[in-house]
C-alpha cells in the first residue's frame, strides 16, 4: 500500500530543520537526525531517506498533509502524465539550498522508491505551484481518463490535488511529497488533514469534474451512417 502525502513547505522551514539537525541543539529528536547525517554524509541511502522523511513530519506538524493511497508527484509523473515531471525537482535540491551538506543531499533518491517506503520525495518550488495547477486544469480530462484507467477514484483525486496546490499557491508554499510520513488514520498529521474524498470537493468543481470523467457519448446510427458516408 502507497500511503503517499503532500506536504504544503515554506523554504524556511526546510532551513530551520536543517540548522537544526546539524547545530548544536541536544534535543533527542534532534540526536536522532544526527545520527542520520551521519549516515547519509558517508554516502548511505538509508540515512538519507530518514533525512527526508523526517522533514515531511516536520512539514505536517504546520500545514495541512493532502493525503491519498497510490498518488505522490512521483507517481502522477511515472504512470498519469510525463508533462508533470518538468516541475519537479529532487529533494537534495531542496536539502541544499536549506544549507545541508552536499554529500548527504546528493546520497538522497531524486525521486520516491515506492518499494521501500518511509522516505521523501520530489518537491514543486513555490514558483511553480500554480503552473502545476495550470497543467492539472488544462489537461482535467486526460487527467481523469488515467486516473480511471489506474482503478481509483479518479474525482476524488483530481479534487484533492486541485486542493493541495491551492492550498500552496495561496500562501506562496512549495508542495513535498512523502511516503508512510502519515499513519493509515491520520497520525502525525498534527497540522490537518486532507484526505481524496468526493465529498470534501467544493461542489461546483465537483460538478466540473464528475461531468469531465464521464465517457463519451457513443454516436448513434444517423450519426454512423453520415460519417461512413
Amino acid at each position: 500500500m502507497e500511503l503517499c502525502s503532500l506536504h504544503p513547505y515554506d523554504p524556511a522551514t526546510v532551513t530551520r530543520y536543517v540548522a537544526a539537525m546539524t547545530g548544536t541543539s541536544n534535543a533527542e529528536s534532534v540526536r536522532a537526525a544526527r545520527s542520520d547525517y551521519a549516515l547519509a554524509l558517508g554516502g548511505d541511502e538509508r540515512g538519507a531517506n530518514a533525512l527526508s522523511l523526517g522533514l515531511a513530519q516536520e512539514l505536517a506538524r504546520e500545514q495541512p498533509s493532502f493525503l491519498q493511497i497510490g498518488m505522490g508527484l512521483t507517481i502522477l509523473e511515472a504512470r498519469i502524465d510525463r508533462g508533470v515531471g518538468m516541475l519537479l525537482r529532487p529533494p537534495s535540491r531542496l536539502f541544499g539550498d536549506a544549507g545541508l551538506d552536499l554529500r548527504a543531499a546528493r546520497a538522497m533518491p531524486i525521486r520516491l522508491d515506492l518499494s521501500r517506503g518511509m522516505m521523501g520525495g520530489a518537491h514543486v518550488p513555490p514558483r511553480l505551484v500554480p503552473e502545476l495547477e495550470r497543467l492539472l486544469e488544462s489537461r482535467t480530462e486526460r487527467f481523469l481518463r488515467r486516473l480511471t484507467a489506474a482503478e481509483m477514484d479518479a474525482v476524488a483525486t483530481m479534487g484533492l490535488l486541485l486542493a493541495a496546490c491551492a492550498h500552496a499557491r495561496e500562501r506562496g508554499l512549495g508542495l513535498y511529497e512523502a511516503l508512510d510520513a502519515i499513519g493509515p488514520n491520520g497520525e502525525g498529521a498534527d497540522g490537518g488533514l486532507v484526505v481524496a474524498d468526493r465529498k470534501r470537493i467544493e461542489p461546483g468543481l465537483r460538478r466540473r469534474l464528475e461531468e469531465a470523467a464521464k465517457p463519451p457519448k457513443k454516436p448513434g446510427l444517423a450519426t454512423r451512417l453520415l460519417g461512413r458516408r
